[in-house]
């Protein structure tokens, strides 16, 4: 019994692994042209060059999170609410000298 509940928790976790939005990203543009990526998500915050020709295209991306009520599911007489927060996505773009996209990155903030 408790080794298949140790199997089961593996494949959990490699079914949430396969599910992330990195790999999606890289799934969705590994091997397409710059002038793909520019008419899907448009032209970039910023381009850092890097050494041989290769250059990052940056894409950050920021929204205002409200706060919100959290229930507890028992009664209360204090309210309980999420705090305000900046929820900030930055998204790397490697592409290489030939203009096609190598790899991508995904990094995901959040600050009061």
């Amino acid at each position: 019994m408790k080794i298949r509940s140790v199997l089961i928790l593996i494949c959990m976790v490699a079914g949430f692994a396969g599910c992330s939005v990195e790999r999606q990203l890289n799934k969705d543009f590994k091997g397409k042209s710059t002038e793909e990526l520019m008419l899907q998500m448009g032209r970039p915050t910023r381009v850092e060059t890097l050494t041989g020709g290769r250059t990052i295209s940056i894409y950050e991306k920021s929204k205002f999170l409200k706060s919100a009520p959290i229930n507890t599911g028992a009664f209360q007489y204090d309210k309980f609410e999420s705090p305000k927060a900046i929820k900030t996505e930055v998204y790397r773009f490697y592409i290489n000298a030939k203009g096609v996209i190598e790899n991508v990155k995904c990094e995901v903030t959040y600050a009061k």
